[in-house]
């Protein structure tokens, strides 16, 4: 019997502990709180797939053989020739390399801005098909939670960070010319 009731004081404790510990809470605040993570969620994905772009499009214009390196092996190659101009030594075949180094880094200069843009052309079409998918599950979030009360103007707040970010794409896209990095 005293087994019985010591089972009975440590379960009764245990039960009263854990209902104290852990309140339950109201019916609408397990949802809402739920609703304001995957709000905040959707958030920082959409800010990180800019960062992401932006990162990927530095790293772009900073790979090897660059414009930075190729203005400073044009430029060395031409102080070279100068030099010897200068000193009075072979000036016509220094004046023409000078002019076919000019001719041969220029066409670098083309190709690179060619192959640059390829490639962040590629990143923004990749950007905008993952902010479509964003905007999906942001619409998938917005049927789930429907019902809850006040959330239209969070979801009114999202979807237009969303819609802006998407535009913003679209004009990158447009803007094949001139391709700038895009930040909020």
């Amino acid at each position: 019997m005293k087994t019985l009731v010591i089972i009975a004081l440590f379960a009764t404790a245990n039960l009263g502990t854990s209902l104290f510990a852990n309140p339950t809470e109201t019916p609408d605040a397990t949802p809402a709180t739920a609703f304001k993570s995957q709000i905040a969620f959707h958030q920082f994905t959409i800010s990180t797939l800019w960062k992401q772009y932006d990162l990927a499009v530095q790293r772009i214009r900073n790979s090897v053989g660059n414009h930075a390196s190729l203005e400073r092996d044009e430029a060395f190659f031409i102080s070279v020739y100068q030099q010897d101009i200068d000193n009075d030594i072979r000036v016509e075949e220094s004046k023409k390399a000078i002019t076919d180094i000019k001719a041969r880094y220029l066409s670098a200069h083309e190709k690179r801005s060619a192959e640059e843009a390829l490639r962040i052309a590629a990143l923004q079409i990749q950007l905008k098909n993952a902010l479509k998918r964003e905007a999906k599950a942001l619409n998938k979030t917005k049927r789930t939670y429907a019902g809850l009360a006040n959330t239209l103007p969070v979801f009114a707040e999202v979807e237009s960070y969303v819609n802006e970010s998407i535009e913003r794409v679209d004009m990158l896209l447009a803007d094949s010319d001139e391709i700038t990095i895009a930040t909020r």
